[in-house]
């Protein structure tokens, strides 16, 4: 964890490509599913302890812009930070970045993410306090 949230570094491999030898559009998707999984693991929370309970994340809505593309062998930088908590939605900012050889980062896929706090049946279900607590860092 940083001040400005999670960060996850990935290294783009040959299987993230496509045909012209940049990163597939989709694979953006992933590398943000992935910090945010490990976002969460780092705040002790995991996904099959909520599925006991009942509970699950469903992405509700997603903005995406996308910036120039990774390449193979580029480290990218994948930063998640939470915007906003409500009652069973959370607001997230993910950004997708390379670093550069000069130590800089460039914005390749940014989002914004509105997550749902659901049951098993689909519904919207409120945060419980202690789960509220660790999204919150307390």
């Amino acid at each position: 964890l940083t001040d400005e949230g999670h960060v996850l570094p990935i290294r783009v491999y040959f299987e993230d490509t496509d045909f012209s030898g940049v990163v597939y559009h989709s694979n953006y998707l992933k590398y943000m599913e992935r910090s945010r999984t490990e976002w969460l693991r780092h705040l002790q929370i995991f996904h099959q302890e909520l599925a006991k309970e009942d509970s699950a994340f469903a992405i509700h809505k997603m903005a995406l812009k996308f910036g120039p593309p990774a390449v193979i062998d580029d480290l990218l930088t994948v930063r998640t930070e939470l915007k906003k908590l409500g009652g069973a939605r959370s607001f997230l900012r993910q950004d997708v970045l390379r670093v550069e050889p000069d130590g800089t980062e460039t914005l390749l896929c940014g989002a914004d993410v509105e997550v749902a706090f659901i049951n098993h049946g689909g519904g919207a279900k409120r945060f419980p306090d202690e789960l509220r607590d660790k999204l919150e860092g307390n």
